[in-house]
């Protein structure tokens, strides 16, 4: 199943979620979506004045297409919040639609995102954190590497889960979820208008309850930071180096190339927005 919005020249918010399982006539998700490449391509192409896209496939099988097959290279030279979850990767796929939109992203999602073998996490980080300029949120939610994730759900057994295996699942609040979802689409139906960036946090894990369940609508709602923000950056106006609670360099990241726990993640996130403006100017 997916949830669609109108797409025209004028369109500028879509979020696709798409189940898990099999179509009515058998096809996979995956197959299925390979088939419907040209028709991604047809889309995103027309809808020149997209701001905000979330595009999320099933948690526990993300899907193992290229992130081009999807998005075809296109460029939106007014997107400012883009996400995607449920999908294995290579980081220089991450890297090159992140460059195609540095210069005015600023709400960044990868839920759910499995890196491949042979890419690590610290070389999107370091991108992130070096060249996406107006970056002011991101979420890394239940990033991970590929061997570890495989080995995750094969010891969950056959039968799978709703939520990812034990000392995976770390929801959003899922009132935050309906609240800014339910307001965007009002507003975009009104007269485009967003409320203002400050009443969404702008770290993921500064709003995660760690024992609440992650199901259902909620799940898979967008929950970006609103899209009309302030010009101002995050990082305050003088040298805070000695004052932050994470690592100053992305090979003190502790990222072994092998798993991503919840601590990892979460400092990850504030690690690529906790630019100093002396030491590392935008």
């Amino acid at each position: 199943a997916t949830k669609t919005f109108p797409i025209s020249d004028t369109s500028n918010l879509l979020e696709l979620h798409f189940d898990d399982g099999y179509f009515d006539d058998g096809t996979d998700l995956e197959v299925r979506m390979f088939e419907l490449s040209h028709l991604f391509k047809t889309v995103f192409t027309a809808a020149v004045n997209m701001e905000a896209i979330h595009v999320g496939f099933p948690s526990h099988r993300p899907i193992g297409l290229p992130l081009e097959t999807i998005f075809h290279h296109v460029r939106w030279s007014k997107l400012v919040a883009f996400g995607i979850q449920g999908w294995r990767l290579h980081a220089d796929e991450i890297i090159g639609f992140a460059q195609r939109h540095r210069d005015r992203l600023r709400g960044l999602r990868l839920r759910d995102v499995i890196i491949r073998e042979g890419s690590m996490w610290k070389t999107v980080l370091s991108f992130f954190h070096t060249e996406m300029q107006r970056l002011d949120w991101v979420s890394l939610r239940r990033i991970d590497y590929a061997s570890h994730f495989d080995e995750l759900w094969e010891n969950a057994g056959i039968e799978l889960p709703d939520d990812p295996p034990g000392g995976l699942s770390d929801s959003d609040d899922e009132d935050l979820d309906d609240a800014y979802w339910n307001e965007a689409e009002q507003q975009d139906e009104v007269d485009r208008e967003i409320p203002d960036w400050d009443s969404v946090n702008m770290s993921d894990s500064d709003h995660v309850g760690s024992d609440d369940d992650e199901r259902g609508r909620a799940a898979h709602e967008m929950d970006f930071p609103p899209l009309k923000s302030p010009d101002t950056p995050n990082s305050v106006p003088w040298c805070n180096c000695s004052a932050r609670a994470f690592p100053l360099g992305v090979d003190d990241l502790g990222d072994d190339g092998i798993s991503v726990d919840n601590r990892k993640w979460k400092m990850w996130e504030k690690w690529v927005l906790g630019r100093c403006p002396e030491h590392d100017p935008r």
